[in-house]
């Protein structure tokens, strides 16, 4: 099977560590792989060692037609020197084009990370994405959805026949539990600062932007009792167009010495610093399947987060805490509740490394898509 799968853009994020866990694996399992994105990014780099890789240095989130034109004849050139059984392309702007120029010449499959058309997105992005991915619906044999949150979504609108539309959730590596709590003693005594040890580690993993909104992590946390504040941290990896204003309110609100931006991490990083926390906060105005969530449960975190998209189908009463978009009060209560209650943070945390195992694991994920190409290509023969 010769596989070639698009996305718009190179840079770190749950859609590129989507593509690059699918593309070594199906290598591995004997396929040809190819795929192509934005130049000079993240994922040009990890997967440009062992697959083919194409890239599109016109892909962007323009609207521009004559940038468009050039996009689509990139992608038509890729796939005449590939020659795809399948391809599988995702974001909005890779995942619309590419569908557009194939239109069923070679099939097809769309993976959804979460719909422009979202709760909480703006109405008039609502509207237009509800009209596009209708149309270039016709054009592909399978809709991916990373939640069923967005499955439904995908069915309330009419976007396409239920049948074309599934789920499958993102998965992550898990490691047996006895690993996972050695990790967790090892790495709180590598990474603690002298000053953070016997401390509540807090920690917040996403770009610095107004979907993921750490600001209402900043307020909740300045609204604790003195008593927690002064037995917590809060460590927010990421970075992005909003730092300068984060850091600002930080210091207004005078929590320099307690709320510590870490800026970009690796992969590995992230994983690492995960292990050394205690609580995982999520505070975004809308997702898809927050691959970071899935990645805290595995390092056995206790989770507080927004009520948006498929968040609720990873975290519940047993693993943590769902809090409404934007509500700085119930995170507040949330967070005092952990902070206060160690026994209660190590339930959770017990609960959310089980599910993640259970439901949210790569192989299942992995092995769920390869049956999709399976059946697609098998049904053309």
């Amino acid at each position: 099977m010769r596989i070639l799968y698009i996305i718009t853009k190179s840079e770190i994020g749950g859609a590129q560590t989507h593509i690059y866990q699918l593309s070594s694996y199906m290598k591995a399992m004997g396929n040809e792989v190819a795929v192509m994105s934005q130049p000079e990014g993240i994922l040009e780099e990890t997967v440009k060692p062992y697959v083919k890789y194409y890239p599109n240095k016109y892909f962007s989130n323009s609207l521009n037609p004559v940038i468009d034109l050039l996009m689509a004849c990139q992608i038509n050139k890729a796939i005449k020197n590939f020659r795809p059984d399948i391809i599988s392309c995702h974001s909005s702007v890779a995942g619309f084009l590419t569908r557009l120029v194939v239109k069923n010449r070679i099939p097809v499959v769309f993976t959804a990370h979460g719909w422009a058309f979202t709760d909480g997105s703006p109405k008039w992005r609502k509207i237009l994405a509800i009209l596009s991915e209708r149309y270039a619906a016709k054009y592909c044999l399978k809709i991916i959805c990373v939640s069923e949150n967005d499955r439904q979504l995908a069915i309330r609108y009419k976007i396409s026949p239920k049948n074309k539309i599934i789920t499958i959730h993102n998965g992550t590596e898990i490691e047996p539990w006895n690993k996972i709590l050695k990790l967790k003693k090892d790495q709180k005594e590598k990474i603690a600062l002298t000053e953070y040890i016997g401390q509540t580690r807090i920690v917040f993993v996403g770009r610095l932007a107004t979907p993921k909104d750490p600001t209402t992590l900043i307020r909740a946390f300045k609204n604790l009792p003195e008593r927690l504040q002064q037995k917590s941290h809060v460590f927010i990896v990421g970075d992005g167009p909003d730092r300068e204003t984060i850091c600002k309110i930080i210091g207004t609100l005078k929590l320099k010495n307690k709320i510590h931006i870490l800026g970009f991490l690796k992969r590995n990083e992230v994983k690492m610093t995960n292990l050394s926390a205690d609580i995982y906060v999520l505070t975004s105005n809308w997702e898809g399947l927050p691959r970071a969530i899935i990645e805290a449960m595995a390092c056995g975190l206790p989770i507080i987060s927004t009520n948006v998209g498929g968040c609720r189908e990873l975290v519940d009463s047993g693993n943590g805490f769902i809090v409404a978009r934007g509500d700085i009060y119930g995170l507040t209560k949330a967070l005092s509740e952990l902070i206060s209650n160690k026994e209660l943070r190590e339930q959770m945390g017990k609960s959310s490394y089980e599910k993640a195992a259970s439901e949210f694991s790569l192989e299942k994920m992995l092995r769920a898509t390869e049956t999709v190409y399976n059946e697609i290509l098998k049904s053309k023969n």
